[in-house]
């Protein structure tokens, strides 16, 4: 019995997946199991060791995040300079510029008081208010990247978690007759604190999630797409206007959206008080938050002004300023929170460097992996390995070839970079489709789709990785409710591609 305890206490999830990675690493660089190249066989070993430790969180996520660094050379991958490159990614900029703006708001405590006003305008009902997020941040996404919407979304989405949580609190408080004065309400004692709570899972998965889905619905929402339209240009001489593509995909944006606001309320069941006594306690604190300071006013002039950098470059900024793109946009604004002063006199600016010590480095470090890995993938053949073997499967049913590539793309995009696995397999479909006589816009477009729908790890889109860095979600629990939407997209796509995009190309001419 007490040999018993001791195994049941060791075998944890954590301690498997620690055994595990370097086992099949080990055993696929000894006993390779694939026809493929040394190079290609041992990206695919790393992966692996990667994935496992990712998912069972084997060691912490930022140091298993390193291991491209140590793995990719060692097997001749790539280099270390070609291993460690990715890791300074325009993105990973991108994110930084982001997460310092989300301190500078969390700072002076604007994100209290447009939280407290969107809920008092929505209303406290768990499931209005996360499908008013989830509305929001997939039609932001339809216009300006999805890692731009998530990180404008997020820092809202976290202070009304933390004011449903002092709500709680204060409720709780009241019921027993506590009157002290030690809870200030929606303040947190401690900034690092996260509440856990089923409706801030769901709410911050609602985000992630969302900024995924409404990226689909236009050609400048998602890399893929774009991809898509030139090689259909440059490849098939198609040209795929913006209404084309928005009259195509729009619709699985607009459905797919509302199937994951079902599954999340379904699955995670995201309740929070909504009576009258959590309405008043919510108008109670917009009251004592009084009139706006000097640091918010300066604070919502920075985000005002990065928010409008993101929405206008296409259109204005850029045709003046070529160079200009979202990560200069972001680290602009990062930089000004550190010039702007609050009290000049005192020295008090909207952020201290002693404030960056909050940034969550090691979701950098995690994209940073993910871009590694995919540098690795492409550096070693192996995206093109598993794209060409598709060839193999000529002679199958159009549906079932669809369903096979729709699989293949998304959960291969959940350890490589959507827009990298885009570029290797459309035009390879276009000679696919061409030798087994299959439509190639039909087997491009499900590429270009599946390439955004990857939703079970941080690492498989920045706003997956935005949202892990909120402190509200764990991989497994992505895992396990990104799984469920990864097979209901699936089905998505192949329903889509291989009935509606035929109509959708009639409609359009």
């Amino acid at each position: 019995m007490v040999t018993y305890s001791r195994f049941s206490e060791f075998a944890t999830r954590q301690l498997f997946g620690l055994i595990l990675g370097p086992a099949l690493f080990v055993g696929f660089l000894l006993f390779p199991p694939f026809d493929i190249s040394s190079s290609a066989n041992a990206a695919l070993a790393s992966t692996l060791w990667l994935a496992i430790w990712w998912v069972t969180e084997a060691i912490p996520i930022p140091a298993t995040s390193l291991l491209p660094i140590v793995l990719f050379p060692l097997t001749g991958v790539v280099d270390t300079p070609a291993a460690t490159a990715p890791y300074a990614d325009s993105v990973v900029f991108l994110l930084l510029g982001g997460f310092l703006l989300a301190l500078g708001i969390e700072r002076w405590g604007l994100h209290r008081r447009i939280a407290l006003t969107i809920m008092s305008f929505v209303g406290v009902r768990s499931d209005r208010l996360l499908l008013g997020f989830m509305v929001a941040t997939a039609f932001l996404s339809m216009w300006i990247s999805n890692s731009a919407t998530a990180m404008l979304m997020v820092p809202i989405g976290t202070a009304v978690i933390v004011s449903v949580g002092t709500v709680d609190e204060q409720e709780r408080k009241m019921a027993e007759g506590d009157e002290e004065d030690d809870l200030v309400p929606g303040v947190r004692t401690d900034p690092d604190e996260r509440p856990v709570s089923d409706f801030g899972l769901a709410l911050m998965l609602g985000i992630a999630y969302s900024a995924s889905i409404g990226g689909v619905a236009t050609l400048i929402g998602s890399p893929p797409n774009a991809v898509f339209a030139g090689v259909a240009e440059s490849r098939l001489n198609v040209q795929v206007s913006f209404l084309d593509w928005l009259v195509f995909a729009g619709p699985l944006s607009i459905v797919f959206l509302l199937v994951t606001w079902l599954l999340l309320v379904k699955l995670l069941r995201p309740d929070i008080p909504h009576d009258q006594g959590a309405e008043a306690v919510i108008r109670t604190q917009r009251e004592e938050l009084g009139s706006i300071s000097r640091g918010e006013r300066r604070v919502l002039a920075v985000f005002i002004l990065v928010a409008a950098g993101w929405l206008l470059r296409p259109f204005v900024l850029q045709p003046l300023f070529p160079a200009i793109t979202d990560t200069v946009v972001a680290i602009v604004g990062g930089v000004l929170l550190f010039v702007v002063p609050v009290d000049y006199e005192n020295r008090e600016f909207l952020l201290d460097w002693s404030d960056a010590t909050r940034v969550p480095w090691g979701v950098l470090l995690l994209l940073g992996a993910g871009f590694s890995l995919a540098n690795g993938f492409q550096e070693s053949g192996l995206d093109t390995v598993i794209a060409r073997g598709l060839a193999g499967i000529a002679g199958v049913p159009l549906v079932v070839l669809v369903l096979m590539i729709a699989a293949v793309v998304v959960f291969l995009t959940e350890v490589t970079s959507n827009t990298a696995t885009a570029t290797v397999f459309i035009p390879i479909m276009i000679s696919l489709g061409l030798t087994i006589g299959a439509p190639p816009l039909t087997l491009m477009a499900t590429v270009s789709l599946a390439a955004s729908m990857a939703f079970m790890l941080p690492v498989a889109t920045p706003p997956n990785a935005v949202v892990f860095g909120s402190g509200y979600v764990t991989i497994p629990e992505m895992s396990r409710t990104g799984l469920w939407l990864n097979l209901i997209g699936i089905v998505a796509i192949v329903v889509l591609t291989y009935t509606w995009l035929p109509i959708a190309l009639t409609l359009t001419g």
